[in-house]
């Protein structure tokens, strides 16, 4: 378990969701720091996880002293640090796209991901508190930020609205 306070704000490896897990791969460096070998090995691994709020972060784990780990990318950051890095939501979409997950598996993590040709919008919705806590926990019972929660409810209320309209 790794828990880290970050700008007043709690990293918790136990209470976040882990989305994706995959190698870190670099070089292997003797007791002299000369590299053991040519090619990239395994050296560790980097775990992608979203907070029950809904944020993201990286967990990279590997032995600093004995490996020199690539970089992960996220979007436009280079991470070459060991531990917990708190990452933007485009950050994290970044770092599955380099990593070539499956689109199925980046749209399990991050709900249906826009097309090419589609554009995003905003929407304010005000709410009474009782509604919005309630809202925020379904989310993290169904363990995915609250924007994706309420996409899912909407799009499955507008399918059903469409549904009834074609077979009255």
């Amino acid at each position: 378990m790794i828990k880290q306070v970050i700008d007043g704000k709690a990293y918790n490896t136990e209470t976040a969701r882990c989305l994706a897990t995959v190698d870190l791969m670099g070089y292997r460096t003797d007791e002299r720091g000369r590299f053991t070998t040519n090619t990239p090995k395994k050296v560790g691994t980097t775990s992608l996880y979203e907070t029950r709020g809904g944020a993201y972060f990286l967990v990279r784990d590997y032995d600093p002293a004995s490996n020199i780990a690539d970089p992960d990318l996220a979007g436009q950051l280079r991470i070459r640090d060991r531990g917990v890095i708190p990452l933007k939501r485009k950050e994290a979409l970044g770092w599955a796209e380099s990593k070539a997950l499956d689109s199925d598996k980046i749209e399990e993590m991050f709900g249906k991901v826009a097309e090419d040709s589609d554009q995003t919008g905003a929407i304010l919705l005000r709410v009474p508190q009782t509604l919005k806590l309630a809202i925020e926990k379904s989310a993290a019972v169904a363990g995915v930020s609250t924007n994706t929660w309420l996409m899912r409810c909407a799009e499955r209320t507008i399918a059903s609205e469409r549904e009834q309209k074609a077979n009255p």
